[in-house]
């Protein structure tokens, strides 16, 4: 998993010695990561030196993308449910504005 947990729990204003709910943290963090990973059709890495040379799409993971992956956290923690009374949308800077640019689209 490429999130901290230290940067998930101050993301969601936790305090880093509650521990009762890293176990869900965790799932979250790699579920937002790998759903992430697919949508952009590449792989993440931490750092350059991660990144092996047999995978030419790879992608070093931007400050954008590593606060999407923060976002969709948020979102995952805070709303434990598909159902909701409230209609809610999209915001212009949310997920897809942040990751699109680094989407790779085979032809």
């Amino acid at each position: 998993m490429l999130l901290k947990m230290e940067e998930i729990k101050a993301q969601l204003r936790l305090d880093e010695d509650f521990t009762d709910e890293d176990s869900l943290l965790e799932l979250m963090g790699q579920a937002v990561q790998s759903r992430t990973e697919n949508f952009l059709n590449r792989r993440l890495y931490a750092t350059a030196a991660d990144l092996p040379e047999d995978d030419p799409d790879g992608l070093v993971m931007p400050d954008e993308i590593k606060l999407a992956l923060l976002l969709l956290v948020t979102h995952f923690y805070e709303n434990r449910s598909t159902v909701t009374e409230v209609e809610k949308l999209e915001l212009p800077m949310s997920f897809n504005w942040l990751v699109g640019p680094y989407r790779y689209i085979p032809l």
